[in-house]
């Protein structure tokens, strides 16, 4: 660890806005809870074997003691199903999971109010609504596995300063929603020359600035620096599509430039279209490779990075696993079967979000598909018919607008 603590320190020398995501942590209760701290150490996320995964398997049982011991809720839920102790990787699904719905209908913190460092909500406007607050260990620790998961794949720039489109919202003190936020910390990974925000503030909430946001490519291209775009996919292709409508000629931008989305379609669905389909249109347009065209997923109830390879697969990380269920029996599924994605993870103090199944329908594969040995999954959206609103919602709402 001394060699990959001084690389980190001599980034965050290298680039300031590093040193946030790379301080030392300790976890709140070091006594209860030494193998969560062992792990969540880990600064290289796609570590696999067999001492990873007994490493893995003692950190679950020591949060899953913690969340047992602070939340009633979910003591009831591991009572029910046998109070479970997993001693192999195997037996981790028979730890219970919570739906990600019951976060919006419960506030299920593990921690006291007075160890809260930071809230953040799921939605800017109406609808189910999700607010997480975070002790400084929680956050801290997903900070710090999103920039060693970023680092690992090769897309931070210390030293090459450069040009922002943030397809999100524009920083207001008052806004609290998790993809703001999250979206406006990939502006810590290279230095800033320029930033312009596609949903601009206008002090009394966020408009769609599709105009502003096709000026400020054209301004980049002719500039040295690289660009990076991120943001919501929905908001990049429609900026991308402006540009196709007016007859703006495709745009080359300098090497090291790099397109990274998160948040989905949600809300639009009926305007997506396949990540291929995606990559393309930002490739023909903007002139951006394909292997720096890249997708990440999350969610404030698990706030863990997934983010894609060079080949377009959601890795699990070291810190991580992931069961797929069977949508009607929530039975465990093989590799290569669709069904609803759990996440399993001891990094999460603030919450029992430990083992959290999402509404999302996704595919597990085995290792092996590229040069990252470890299981990728894929998402294929959200199930059921009625909209499970989030921030990417009430974006995309803004989007409809136009």
């Amino acid at each position: 660890m001394t060699t990959a603590i001084s690389a980190d320190a001599d980034l965050a020398r290298r680039l300031p806005t590093l040193a946030k995501y790379f301080r030392p942590l300790t976890v709140p209760a070091p006594m209860e809870l030494p193998h969560v701290q062992e792990l969540c150490d880990r600064d290289d996320p796609f570590q696999s074997g067999e001492d990873t995964d007994s490493l893995f398997v003692a950190a679950m049982r020591e949060i899953n003691a913690w969340h047992v011991a602070r939340s009633p809720l979910y003591r009831a839920a591991w009572e029910k199903a046998g109070s479970p102790v997993p001693r192999r990787t195997r037996e981790l699904d028979a730890l219970p999971f919570l739906h990600v719905n019951l976060f919006k209908r419960h506030a299920l913190g593990s921690v006291p109010d007075a160890d809260v460092a930071l809230r953040l909500t799921s939605s800017g406007t109406g609808g189910e609504r999700t607010e997480i607050g975070f002790d400084a260990w929680s956050i801290g620790s997903a900070q710090r596995m999103d920039a060693w998961t970023l680092k690992a794949l090769g897309l931070i720039d210390p030293d090459r300063p450069a040009n922002y489109l943030v397809c999100g919202y524009e920083p207001d003190p008052r806004l609290t929603v998790g993809a703001a936020h999250g979206l406006n910390e990939l502006c810590d990974f290279a230095p800033v020359a320029s930033a312009v925000h596609a949903l601009r503030n206008t002090g009394g909430g966020h408009e769609f600035n599709p105009m502003g946001s096709v000026d400020a490519l054209l301004d980049y291209a002719a500039r040295d620096e690289p660009v990076r775009v991120v943001g919501f996919p929905a908001f990049v292709y429609a900026v991308v599509e402006r540009m196709r409508q007016m007859g703006v000629p495709p745009l080359r931008f300098p090497e090291g430039s790099l397109v990274l989305t998160g948040g989905g379609w949600k809300g639009h669905a009926d305007r997506a279209i396949t990540k291929p389909a995606f990559r393309e249109a930002v490739r023909s347009g903007l002139g951006i490779r394909d292997d720096r065209i890249r997708d990440c997923y999350g969610s404030v109830e698990h706030c863990l990075p997934y983010i894609e390879c060079a080949h377009h697969h959601f890795h699990v990380p070291v810190w991580s696993r992931v069961v797929v269920r069977d949508v009607r029996t929530l039975e465990p599924l093989p590799y290569g079967s669709p069904g609803y994605l759990q996440f399993i993870s001891p990094y999460i103090t603030a919450l029992p979000a430990h083992s959290i199944l999402m509404a999302d329908l996704g595919t597990l594969h085995p290792p092996g598909a590229c040069e990252v040995d470890t299981p990728w999954f894929d998402v294929h959206g959200r199930a059921g018919v009625r909209r499970n609103r989030n921030c990417a919602v009430a974006a995309a709402e803004l989007l409809g607008k136009r």
